[in-house]
């Protein structure tokens, strides 16, 4: 089959996704192209038939996608009549061009979120200024927007989306787009890189690079902090733990923090709360080095008000180490795959500072020591299977 993949990016985590269904479709025996404007990394170049530069914009959400679609409408045109795939592959509004374009092959979006959940909380982050305004206006905007365009393209025959959770499937049917034209699929992992290794090896590592110091604390993990990652409310939660434990624990936070109004507000918490010795900030990793992190840790925690499918759960769960998350997107699909009595890991939402409830499902967590079931998790081989047999039905 010959796919042509059009990806906006290969960084962060819709470029994680783009970047290892490229590799799997195409180790399955299929003929990828790929179209972006951002060159493909080294990883999959070898296993791309064609590459094709597609024009860059320096614009965010909500301005990126109609702005893209608009740019590389003719080349894209140019690109299919060339390539003459059988399967268009891309991602989230980029979906727009597919009803710019007038062609029979059947085009497949992956949606790697709605911000439906955030729509409800965003309101009360600690985020000051005109940064607080900005968000709001990024946030709702783009929202609206991008179901707009998710609910124009589904009432054409061969326009399809491919959600990453079934919760956030059922956020684009409430939201008005066609369910017979929508989709869900996991995201995977690559069980190369994310697998146990040893503990103490990792934690010399990880001393020796990013000065991680553990003395029998009970580590727990948080990756990509921010405030729709709910990290104001784990750090609150620490504090509560550090009460009521016996044992000591240090949360390692992984991974930078925006903006800066908010950054300043974790800082002033962690003072305030008296948890200097307890959270300590790592800063940007690379997406390599993060097995390093879960292998060494007891539990990594996704506090998060609104996800897709976040790929910290699966990469954590395949490196052998159990994940507390809020029941949002597809956290909870990964923890009942993995986890025997998933119930004990997941956290209900029910306001805004559920801090305490989340310190008491971590402890629950810490008593409980499960062990992931690693082999359910899917690798993005398993999830490419999946992409195929959407893709021959619909061809």
């Amino acid at each position: 089959m010959k796919i042509l993949h059009i990806a906006p990016f290969f960084t962060g985590g819709v470029g994680i996704v783009a970047k290892n269904l490229t590799y799997a479709l195409s180790r399955l025996g299929n003929d990828v192209v790929i179209a972006s404007p951002a060159n493909p990394p080294e990883e999959i170049r070898e296993n791309i038939s064609t590459f094709y530069k597609l024009r860059e914009l320096v614009l965010k959400d909500p301005l990126y996608a109609p702005m893209f679609a608009l740019i590389n409408k003719n080349i894209v045109e140019k690109i299919i009549r060339d390539v003459k795939p059988d399967i268009i592959l891309t991602h989230g509004p980029l979906t727009l061009l597919a009803s710019l374009i007038k062609t029979k092959i059947p085009w497949f979006s992956v949606v790697h979120g709605t911000y439906f959940n955030e729509l409800k909380y965003m309101w009360q982050h600690p985020i000051r200024g005109i940064e607080k305004l900005k968000y709001w206006l990024s946030i709702g905007t783009t929202y609206h927007e991008d179901m707009e365009i998710y609910r124009y393209v589904t009432k054409k025959r061969n326009i399809y989306l491919v959600a990453v959770s079934k919760r956030t499937r059922q956020e684009l049917i409430d939201a008005g787009v066609n369910p017979q034209r929508v989709f869900s699929v996991l995201n995977g992992v690559d069980k190369n890189i994310f697998k146990p290794m040893d503990k103490d090896k990792n934690l010399s590592i990880l001393e020796k690079k990013y000065g991680v110091e553990v003395d029998n604390e009970r580590l727990l993990l948080h990756v990509n902090p921010g405030a729709i990652k709910g990290t104001h409310i784990l750090i609150k939660s620490i504090a509560i733990l550090k009460k009521i434990l016996k044992d000591r624990v240090m949360l390692l936070v992984v991974g930078n923090i925006g903006p800066s109004t908010y950054r300043s507000y974790i800082e002033r918490l962690v003072k305030e709360m008296k948890l200097e010795d307890t959270v300590k900030f790592i800063g940007r990793v690379p997406h390599e080095e993060l097995p390093y992190f879960y292998n060494i840790a007891e539990l990594t925690i996704v506090p998060s008000y609104s996800e897709g499918a976040p790929l910290v759960i699966p990469e954590s769960l395949a490196c052998g180490t159990p994940v507390v998350a809020t029941e949002v997107g597809g956290n909870s699909e990964y923890l009942r795959l993995a986890l025997p009595k998933p119930d004990k890991y997941l956290v209900e939402i029910k306001e805004y500072d559920f801090s305490k409830t989340l310190a008491k499902k971590i402890g629950m967590a810490l008593s409980y020591r499960a062990i992931p079931n690693i082999e359910s998790i899917p690798s993005w081989f398993d999830i490419a299977k999946i992409y195929l047999k959407l893709f021959r039905e619909k061809s």
